[in-house]
Parts: C-alpha cells; structure tokens; sequence
C-alpha cells in the first residue's frame, strides 16, 4: 500500500472506532448477562445438590436448537428421553452379557442408536438431545432408578431455563421499551 491509499484507509479505520466500540460494549453487556445467568444456574443445582455439569448439559441440549424456543423445547424431550434410553442400556447390557459376553455392549449401543436414529422421524427429532441424555446418564454413574430420572431431570430443566433466558430475557427487555 503506498501513502495515498494509507491516507485514505486511515478516514475509514477511524469511523469504524466508535461501532466496534458500542459493538464492545454490548459484548461486554452480552458476557456479563450470561455470566451472570450461569453462576445463578450453577447455585440453583448445588443448593438441589446436584452436579453442576448435569445442569450445563439441560442448557447444550436447549442451546442445540440454536435460539428457536420451541426447538430448544424438542431437545429437551429428547434429553428426557435420552436419559431413559441410557438407563435401559445399562439394564439391557446387564441382562444381556450373561448370554452375549462382550458383545452385549455393542449389541444394546447399536439398538439405542436404531431408536435414536429412527426418532429423526418424529416430532422428538433432536439428535443431539438423545445423545447428550444417554451420555449424561452413563457418564452420572447413576442407578437406573426413578430417583436417577429426577435428578437428571432437575438439573436438566435448571439447565435449559437458563437456556432460555438467554433467549427470552432480551427480547423481553426490548418488547418492554
């Protein structure tokens, strides 16, 4: 570049300033809201004493429907669902490995993939939402028991209402202007 035409960059670069700057500013705004949202999420689960990861993996499974509500709510039920697809797993190897040995696994993962798969071709159609349940209650360490559920469950809505004040919060703000 020679310096006529850094001269005249230089104009541009210099009104860009002050967007980028309110663009900071409402970053900064933006960071401190979710901050903010996830520290309250966070006390929420350990006062219910509930692991704090389980609550992040309610908020993935309603930010997987990338801002719409209604999708979030489907990734949810999904979630739900995925939770007690795990839990059968779990009871399915169990029953399974004194007839199947080591392929009991394999066999009972490749059925909860079938169920996960062919539900695409349902309302409950979040992909994401099987796998994060069934992920989170394998990696819970859980019973499967109906207080395993709940607990899941608890921590998965905490973690989807943050979600969807995420959502919700600003527009509500900005409808109430």
């Amino acid at each position: 570049m020679n310096e006529d035409q850094m001269s005249q960059a230089a104009p541009a670069e210099a009104s860009a300033t002050p967007s980028n700057a309110a663009r900071g500013g409402q970053f900064a705004v933006t960071v401190v809201f979710v901050s903010l949202v996830a520290a309250l999420a966070a006390q929420a689960s350990a006062i219910l004493s509930l692991p704090v990861w389980m609550m992040f993996i309610g908020w993935t499974a309603f930010g997987s429907g990338r801002g719409n509500v209604r999708a979030g709510a489907v990734a949810v039920g999904c979630l739900l669902i995925g939770y007690l697809l795990g839990m059968a797993g779990l009871v399915g190897v169990a029953h399974l490995a004194p007839v199947l040995g080591v392929f009991a696994l394999p066999v009972v993962v490749f059925l909860l993939v079938v169920v996960a798969m062919l539900a695409q071709l349902t309302l409950l159609n979040s992909i994401v939402g099987y796998f994060l349940g069934m992920t989170a209650y394998f990696a819970s360490g859980l019973s499967p028991d109906a207080m395993a559920f709940v607990s899941l469950a608890t921590a998965g809505f905490i973690g989807a209402a943050a979600g969807w004040v995420l959502i919700a919060g600003p527009r509500l703000v900005s409808r109430s202007r």
